[in-house]
Order: structure tokens, then sequence, then C-alpha cells
């Protein structure tokens, strides 16, 4: 089933204007074009439909304070350059930390004005661990790698 090209030049000059190209094709190449079409079109409504299907209606979502329940306060660092939650709560007094790292890079975690009383450090998918006695308030947790806390490295920690 060859293709034709006739060309018919209208000038002795050639330019894209005066140019026509008339293109035939057979009638089963024009059926065959609309099956696939088709079942391309098929296969796109059909992936569309199962996407917006597996959304469902779920509402799983992580809470963005962290109660400790067995009174360890639990952090965890990522390579990210951030923590897992953006507040953290814990009872006034001597809170225990476990500084979590979910990655490789070197990480720190301090207490704003507290920075002689307590530093964590992990490495390489370590954990560490320390306590601070806090009064009730409102308290900065940080890591002062240099450009961590610059790039979002801190959360609020309430002391309840």
């Amino acid at each position: 089933m060859p293709l034709s090209l006739p060309t018919t030049m209208t000038h002795d000059h050639v330019d894209d204007t005066d140019m026509v190209i008339s293109l035939s094709l057979p009638m089963d190449i024009l059926q065959a074009m609309s099956k696939k079409i088709k079942l391309q079109i098929f296969l796109l409504v059909s992936t569309a439909a199962l996407i917006f299907s597996s959304c469902g209606g779920g509402t799983t979502t992580q809470p963005s304070t962290s109660e400790p329940t067995d009174g360890v306060l639990r952090v965890v660092a990522d390579d990210t350059q951030d923590f897992d939650k953006d507040r953290y709560t814990a009872a006034a007094g001597v809170i225990e930390i476990e500084y979590i790292l979910d990655g490789f890079q070197f990480h720190n975690l301090l207490v704003e004005g507290y920075e002689d009383e307590m530093v964590l450090e992990v490495e390489n998918g370590e954990t560490s661990t320390g306590s601070i006695s806090l009064e009730p308030g409102r308290y900065i947790l940080y890591c002062d790698v240099a450009g961590h806390r610059e790039s979002g490295m801190e959360a609020q920690l309430l002391v309840e």
C-alpha cells in the first residue's frame, strides 16, 4: 500500500505559500489509525480513573505535634535538613530526648538558650539520647550545623 505524495507548484520558484501537497492514504490505514486513537483514549481514561479512585477518601494525616507516650521525646532528623515535626510537646521537668537520624548527614540538636546544658549529635543513621530540665514555656529546638537552621531546621518545643 504505497503512499503517494503528489506535489503541485503554481510558480517557477518554490516557497511555502506556493507549494501544495496532497496526501492520499488508503481507507484501511485511516480505519487502523482511528482504532489506535480509540485505544489510546480508552487507556488514558482508564488510567486516570484508576489514579483518581486510588486517592480514596481516607484522612490519615500525621499530627503536627508529638506527645511522648513513654516519657521520651523523639525528634527525627533527615538529610533534607528538616525535623519530622514542626512542634513537639513535653511535660515540664527533666525531659528525656532521643535524637534519631533518618539519613547520613551530620546534625546536632540544641535548645535555644540552653546550648551549654545539652547538645546531641548524630550521623550515619545513629541515635543519640540526652536529657534536659525545662520549666513550662515555649522553646526552640534547632540544628546549628552551618546553614541548617537557616534552611528551616528548627522546631517549637512546648513544655507544659
